[in-house]
């Protein structure tokens, strides 16, 4: 019993460890990093087209034309591969994916990227 509780002990100990190191950060690199945002919303009907808009770390923004979403495969594909090769292109330019959030209703699919420049 005794046994159990020592090594709960250092279980415990390494744990907070952890956890505390989760938070350190390399104080060489704080408040420098560059953010680029990519904003994809996928609508179905007339009422909102469907786009991607891509701000990056100066405010420039880009909107790209994406297709509205149907009952059939096609414009999930299309859209799936002009996201696909954004994304793509948007990580040669130097920047690393760091986030990603997507959500939904029965109208829209929302989808934001969040990268920062390496």
């Amino acid at each position: 019993m005794e046994n159990i509780k020592k090594i709960m002990a250092i279980v415990g100990v390494i744990a907070i460890a952890a956890l505390l190191l989760g938070f350190v950060t390399n104080p060489s690199n704080e408040g420098n990093e560059k953010y680029l945002t990519v904003k994809v919303m996928e609508a179905q009907g007339a009422a909102l087209g469907s786009f991607m808009i891509i701000v990056d770390e100066n405010g420039n923004q880009e909107t790209i034309v994406l297709e509205k979403l149907a009952a059939k495969k096609d414009p999930f594909v299309n859209n799936a591969i002009k996201i696909n090769k954004t994304v793509n292109s948007i990580g040669e330019k130097g920047y690393k994916l760091v986030a990603q959030s997507g959500g939904n209703d029965q109208f829209c699919l929302t989808t934001t990227y969040t990268f920062v420049k390496k």
